[in-house]
């Protein structure tokens, strides 16, 4: 199917779901939109329908028909389901569609579509509210500045992005490697961001970092080949749409040339990256903006005072059909700490804190045996005048 034709598909997908929500008003309609089907977010929307499960506003049944992605008409609340493909115009026109269809709220996973959609609904007379979550650093993307200086109508749950744990892998990796190439989306916050972290703790670390810059997908072929040319040992890929996007044409280079590719996210290696050492609590984060998505509906949580939450737990994929196409050899100290192995083509080797995830999925905690903790944890995400005042100082000090 060609590039044009899926994207048309996907969002006449999204118009005729539409379609039938419209025809019933008495129910607040969500709408969950991803930003391209990696793994980790099937994860997090899981535990997003779990806790859906938990506070009554799904049945069981309907929680399982809600993992194939098809729109619910429920008899609490109406679920739309939308995803981009990696394409920005996709994302784009399926958060302008919720607009249209009076969705209650906008759930986003991934960075690109969440900006996407603060955008969109930020000059809104009464915003509709953006809650996130799969977004690494998500004050690094201009989400918010900090946990509480954001928008008013966003919130949601991210994870730490740590460009000195992917250098950490790549030393355990190659411990005398002294050259790596980074490609990164000209304009983008995020990919900006990363090859500045990269190239500060380079140089701290005696590492040189070759960068270079690309406005579209077509050119990241000429761009990783150019890195290839110039002698660099390994590509690093900083967080970035066209990157994550064009993930697999770098990958066909850098298997051509011998080279691993690794990234800054633990998902990548379901999509060519020889190594992802980045954040992986997928489903930590599904439930954490689920208890906001619930007390919301509910009436009990205040967007514009309920900070964004960040997690910090991180991990090590490995891809060896990845390594195998490139001729590279995984080391030991890499598989020791890998918590996902790919191989041939499927998982051969999954840490206990994935398998408890996904073991997770579908045990539902009942609301009784979990509002104490959901309310602790809310209660610890509220933003006082006296937070929002020291993270503005914090801010201030730092320009």
């Amino acid at each position: 199917m060609c590039k044009k034709y899926s994207m048309i598909v996907i969002v006449l997908t999204f118009l005729l779901a539409s379609v039938t929500m419209a025809q019933d008003a008495n129910n607040p309609t969500i709408a969950i939109l991803r930003f391209g089907p990696l793994p980790n977010m099937e994860i997090t929307e899981g535990a997003i329908l779990d806790m859906l499960q938990s506070y009554g506003f799904i049945s069981a049944d309907e929680n399982r028909m809600q993992e194939e992605r098809a729109a619910l008409q429920g008899e609490h609340i109406n679920i739309l389901w939308g995803d981009a493909g990696f394409s920005l115009p996709s994302a784009n026109l399926l958060i302008r569609n919720a607009v249209d269809e009076d969705a209650a709220v906008i759930m986003t996973l991934g960075p690109q579509i969440t900006l996407a959609a603060v955008s969109i609904t930020q000059d809104m007379e009464t915003p509709i509210p953006v809650l996130f979550s799969a977004v690494p650093s998500p004050n690094q993307y201009g989400i918010g500045a900090a946990p509480c200086i954001k928008p008013d109508h966003v919130t949601g749950a991210g994870s730490a992005l740590d460009y000195g744990y992917v250098l950490s892998a790549l030393r355990l990796q190659d411990p005398e490697i002294a050259s790596v190439g980074a490609i990164y989306g000209i304009g983008e916050a995020g990919g900006e961001y990363g090859v500045q972290q990269l190239t500060a703790l380079g140089e701290e670390q005696g590492l040189a970092v070759e960068v270079v810059g690309v406005a579209a997908l077509t050119d990241l072929r000429s761009a990783a080949n150019r890195l290839v040319e110039s002698d660099i040992e390994a590509i690093i890929l900083p967080m970035s749409a066209i990157t994550t996007s064009g993930l697999p044409i770098i990958a066909t280079v850098a298997n051509e040339a011998g080279i691993p590719v690794f990234h800054p996210s633990f998902s990548a290696i379901y999509y060519g990256a020889t190594i992802g050492a980045g954040a992986s609590p997928f489903y930590a984060q599904g439930i954490n903006v689920g208890r906001i998505l619930v007390a919301h509906l509910n009436g009990e949580l205040d967007i514009a005072r309920t900070a964004i939450s960040i997690s910090g737990q991180q991990g090590i994929g490995v891809n060896l059909d990845a390594a195998d196409a490139q001729g590279v050899e995984i080391s030991d100290e890499v598989m020791s700490e890998a918590i996902a192995v790919i191989d041939g083509g499927r998982p051969s080797k999954l840490s206990p804190d994935i398998l408890a995830a996904l073991a997770r999925r579908g045990v539902i905690v009942p609301r009784a045996e979990r509002i104490e903790e959901d309310r602790a944890w809310l209660e610890s995400l509220q933003c006082t005048d006296e937070l929002i005042a020291e993270q503005q100082a914090a801010l201030d000090a730092d320009e």
